[in-house]
C-alpha cells in the first residue's frame, strides 16, 4: 500500500513538471516568434542577388528582405563583417551597395561576390545573427571580339582559280562569357575591292577569292575586315588584309596592233620585203614579271602561204617566189606569235595583202559555217569569233546578224562577233545565227553556232533570312519534324547538301530536302538553340551559303535531358561498383570451396581406429566402451568377475578421429575416476577402496592393471546430474536407447547390454 502511494506521487510530480516545461517552451516559442527583426523573411538562412557585369559602380544590387528598420530610430542595425568587402550596406537601408567593378571573366573586375552582414537587434542582449549573401554575376556583351595575329597580309598568283581558299588563319577571341556573346561572325567591309574576296562561312576565318585576279592591273589591294559578335547591338572590331598578286605566266602574248595590212608591188621579185602598216609585226608577252621571248610562224601550210617568207626572230614578211597572174586578192595570211619558254602561249593575227592593180573578187564568207564556245560568265563586250570575207577592207561592206531576236550578240564591221548582253547557261545553252555580209551589189551568208559552257556563277539561296522554329512538348522525341529550311541554286543540275553547324550541331540533322529533325536529346542542355545551316552545291569550284537557325524547346525538356545524363553516369558507377562486389564474392567463394575440398581431403587420409574385436570405433568426444554393461548398483562395486564381451579400448578423439591411448581402462557410468594417490595403491596392490565412500575402485579379473595403466575404472551414480543435455554428432537412429534428462540417467527402455552395436558419442554437461 505504501509503495503505490509513493508510485502515484511520483508520476503527479513528473506530470507536473512536464506541464511546465511545455508551457516554457510554448512561452519561449511565441516570443522567439514575434521577435523576428533579423531574420530573412523568405524564411531561408542565406540571400543571393544576381547582376549584371556592366553594373556600375555606386549601383544598388539589391535590397536584404528582412522584417526590421536599420534607421537611426530603427529596431535593427547592420553592418559588414569583413571591412574590405566589394559591398557596402546603404546608411540607414537594406541596400546593398557595389563599390568595385565587377566582371564575369574575372580580367577586369569581380567574377563573384560573397559577404556576411551582421544583424543585430536594438535593446536586447540577443547575439548578432551572421547572414551570408551571395552575389552572382552574369555575363554581359562588354568585351569585343579582337583578332589574332592582325593585321594580316598573304601572297596569291594571279591564276588562282576563283573559289580557291585565299587564307585560313584570319581569328578573333570574344572574352565573353561561351555563348550568343562570344561567338563570331566575319564579314568584308564594303570598299572598292571588296568584290575580289569573301568568306567562305560567316562562322569561320577562311577567306576564298571571288573575281579574278590580274597582277599587271592589280599587283596589289587591301580590304577591311569586320569581326562582331551575336549581342544586340554586337560589338565589332576592324582589321585589315593586305593581298600581293604575284605574277604568272597566265596571258598570251599580245600583238601591238590588232590587225595588219600590206600592198603588194606591181612587180614583185623574191626576197622583197613587204610594207606593212600600221607598223611592223610585233608581239610582246603581257606578263610583266616574265617577258619571254616570241618567235613568229604562219599558221597555216596553204598554198598561198608558199609566196612568202616569215622570220621567225623579227616577224619581218618577204616575198618568197613570184605569184601566178591568175592570184585572187586579196589575201590573207594569219601569222603566229609563240612564248619560246611555253609553247601552249600564243595567240593569232592576219596580214592581209592587196594590190591596187587587181581587182577584188565576188563578196564572199571564207567559211559557210563558223563553230564556236564561250562562258557564260564571259562578259559583255568580249569577242566570240571573227568571220572572215573576201572584202575586208572595203568600207562599203556591211555586216549583219539575223536570227538573233535577243541580240545577246552583235557584230562589228570588222567581222568580230562580241557578246553584247550578259548570257546565262540556265537560260539557253546554244545559239545558231546568220551573218550577212553586203556591199551594196553582191552579199553572201554564213551560219554562226555558239555554245554556251556553264560555270557555277550561283550561291545557294534560302527562301528566308533566318529561321526560327517552337518545338512543343509533343514533338520531343527522336527523329520528330521541327521544321523545314528552302533554299534552292539558280544552276541547273547542282545539288545543294545542308548541314548544321554550331554549339547545339549534334541535337539536329537534317536531309538533303530540308526537314531539320531532332537527332539527340542527349546533348539539349539550353531550352534556346542556335545553330547555322550550310548549303553547299557541287559545282567547280563548290559554292557556299549559311543561315541562322533558332529552334525554342520547352523549359522543362532541357533539364530533363540534363538530368538523364546525370543519371546515366550514377548508373555506369553503379554498375561498376556491383560488378566489383560480384567479382570479390566469386573469388572468396572459390577460395573457401578449395579450402573445404583440402580439408576433406586430410581428414579422409586420417587413420580409423579400431576396437579389440576388430570393429571400428564411432567418431566420439566421450564414449562408453563398447561390449561392457554399465553396472548400476548403489555401492559402487565393479561385477565379480570379467564380464563376456569385456575388451579394452582407448578414448576416441573426436575431433581427428584417432584413439586416446593415454588411457586404455573402460569409464564405466556411475563410477568416479580415481585419484593419483588412490592409482598409487591400486598399482600395490591391486584394489583401491574411495575412502568417502564415492565408490571402490577394483579391477576386473585378468585386467586389473595392464602394462601399468588403469583399466575399467567406474563412475559413482551421484556424481551425474539428473538434468543433461545431450551433444551428438551422428544423427538419430532407430530403436536406439537414450536416457531421460528430466527424471533420471537410468535407460530409457532398453538397457546397454546390447553388445552388437556401437554405442554413439553422448557427452553430459
Amino acid at each position: 500500500m505504501h509503495k503505490g502511494c509513493s508510485r502515484c506521487g511520483l508520476k503527479l510530480c513528473l506530470s507536473s513538471l512536464l506541464s511546465l516545461f511545455l508551457l516554457h517552451a510554448l512561452a519561449a516559442a511565441d516570443d522567439f516568434s514575434q521577435d523576428d527583426r533579423c531574420y530573412l523573411s523568405n524564411g531561408g538562412s542565406s540571400e543571393s542577388f544576381t547582376v549584371r557585369e556592366d553594373l556600375p559602380v555606386d549601383s544598388i544590387i539589391g535590397t536584404l528582405p528582412i522584417p526590421g528598420d536599420p534607421s537611426k530610430d530603427g529596431d535593427i542595425e547592420l553592418t559588414l563583417v569583413s571591412k574590405n568587402s566589394p559591398v557596402r550596406i546603404q546608411e540607414d537601408t537594406k541596400n546593398l551597395i557595389l563599390k568595385e567593378p565587377l566582371d564575369k571573366e574575372g580580367i577586369s573586375g569581380l567574377s563573384s561576390v560573397l559577404l556576411d552582414v551582421a544583424c543585430s537587434k536594438k535593446e536586447t542582449d540577443d547575439p548578432s545573427i551572421t547572414i551570408p549573401v551571395r552575389v552572382i554575376v552574369t555575363d554581359a556583351n562588354d568585351n569585343a571580339p579582337v583578332f589574332v595575329a592582325a593585321p594580316y597580309s598573304v601572297n596569291i598568283s594571279e591564276v588562282t582559280v576563283v573559289g580557291s581558299t585565299v587564307i585560313q588563319g584570319i581569328k578573333a577571341v570574344d572574352k565573353d562569357q561561351y555563348g550568343p556573346f562570344s561567338t563570331v561572325e566575319y564579314h568584308i567591309e564594303d570598299g572598292p575591292y571588296s568584290h575580289l574576296l569573301a568568306f567562305e562561312s560567316r562562322l569561320e576565318g577562311h577567306v576564298i577569292l571571288a573575281a579574278a585576279l590580274d597582277y599587271e592591273t592589280l599587283p596589289n589591294f587591301t580590304v577591311s575586315i569586320r569581326a562582331q559578335d551575336q549581342g544586340e547591338p554586337p560589338r565589332v572590331s576592324i582589321t585589315t588584309l593586305t593581298v600581293w598578286v604575284q605574277d604568272a605566266d597566265d596571258q598570251n602574248p599580245r600583238f601591238l596592233s590588232e590587225r595588219y595590212k600590206a600592198v603588194l608591188p606591181e612587180m614583185p621579185r623574191p626576197g622583197t620585203s613587204l610594207a606593212i602598216s600600221p607598223a611592223a609585226i610585233k608581239a610582246e608577252d603581257p606578263d610583266e614579271g616574265i617577258q619571254a621571248p616570241i618567235q613568229y610562224t604562219f599558221n597555216s601550210d596553204s598554198a598561198e602561204y608558199s609566196f612568202f617568207e616569215l622570220n621567225r626572230r623579227t616577224g619581218q614578211v618577204t616575198i618568197r617566189k613570184a605569184m601566178p597572174d591568175d592570184t585572187r586578192l586579196p589575201i590573207t595570211l594569219v601569222i603566229k606569235a609563240t612564248q619560246m619558254d611555253n609553247p601552249d602561249r600564243y595567240s593569232l593575227t592576219t596580214l592581209t595583202l592587196e594590190s591596187d592593180n587587181i581587182l577584188p573578187a565576188d563578196l564572199k564568207f571564207l567559211q559557210t559555217e563558223y563553230v564556236t564556245t564561250v562562258l557564260e560568265s564571259a562578259p559583255v563586250g568580249q569577242v566570240v569569233i571573227t568571220v572572215h570575207n573576201t572584202k575586208l577592207n572595203d568600207k562599203h561592206v556591211r555586216l549583219q546578224l539575223l536570227e538573233n531576236p535577243s541580240e545577246e550578240f552583235a557584230i562589228q564591221n570588222t567581222g568580230e562577233i562580241i557578246v553584247a548582253k550578259p548570257l546565262d547557261y540556265e537560260r539557253q545553252m546554244k545559239y545558231s545565227f546568220r551573218v550577212v555580209a553586203s556591199d551594196g551589189k553582191t552579199s553572201d551568208v554564213a551560219r554562226v553556232n555558239v555554245t554556251v559552257m556553264n560555270v557555277n556563277d550561283n550561291d545557294p539561296t534560302f527562301a528566308q533570312p533566318q529561321y526560327n522554329f517552337l518545338v512543343k512538348h509533343d514533338d520531343v522525341r527522336i527523329g520528330s519534324l521541327i521544321g523545314t529550311i528552302e533554299v534552292k541554286d539558280g544552276d541547273i543540275n547542282d545539288t545543294i547538301e545542308l548541314n548544321v553547324k554550331g554549339p547545339f550541331a549534334r541535337v539536329f540533322s537534317i536531309s538533303h530536302k530540308g526537314e531539320l529533325r531532332v537527332r539527340s536529346l542527349e546533348f539539349l542542355n539550353a531550352s534556346t538553340c542556335h545553330v547555322i545551316v550550310v548549303a553547299t552545291d557541287n559545282g567547280v569550284p563548290p559554292r557556299q551559303s549559311s543561315v541562322p537557325v533558332t529552334v525554342q524547346f520547352p523549359e522543362d525538356v532541357a533539364q530533363s535531358s540534363v538530368f538523364k545524363i546525370k543519371k546515366n553516369d550514377s548508373s555506369l558507377l553503379l554498375m561498376i561498383v556491383f560488378g566489383v562486389l560480384l567479382g570479390t564474392l566469386i573469388i572468396v567463394i572459390i577460395t573457401l570451396t578449395i579450402y573445404i575440398l583440402k580439408t576433406k581431403q586430410y581428414r579422409d587420409r586420417l587413420p580409423n581406429v579400431v576396437s579389440s574385436n576388430g570393429q571400428p570405433l564411432v567418431n566420439k568426444m566421450a564414449t562408453y566402451m563398447s561390449g561392457n554393461t554399465l553396472p548400476s548398483n548403489n555401492n559402487n562395486k565393479p561385477q565379480g568377475g570379467q564380464a563376456p564381451n569385456d575388451r579394452q579400448t582407448g578414448v576416441e578423439n573426436p575431433v581427428f578421429n584417432m584413439a586416446d591411448n593415454n588411457y586404455q581402462g573402460t569409464i564405466h557410468r556411475g563410477q568416479l575416476p580415481p585419484s593419483p594417490s588412490e592409482v598409487s595403491a591400486w598399482q600395490a596392490n591391486g584394489s583401491l577402496r574411495d575412502e568417502h565412500q564415492m565408490g571402490t575402485f577394483t579391477t576386473r579379473p585378468g585386467s586389473g592393471l595392464s602394462n601399468g595403466k588403469v583399466q575399467n575404472i567406474y563412475w559413482p551414480n551421484g556424481s551425474i546430474p539428473r538434468r543433461v543435455k545431450k551433444l551428438s554428432w551422428e544423427d538419430e537412429q532407430p530403436n536406439r536407447t537414450e536416457l531421460d534428462p528430466d527424471v533420471s540417467v537410468t535407460p530409457l527402455g532398453k538397457t546397454c547390454n546390447d553388445t552388437s552395436k556401437q554405442p554413439g558419442l553422448t557427452v553430459y554437461f
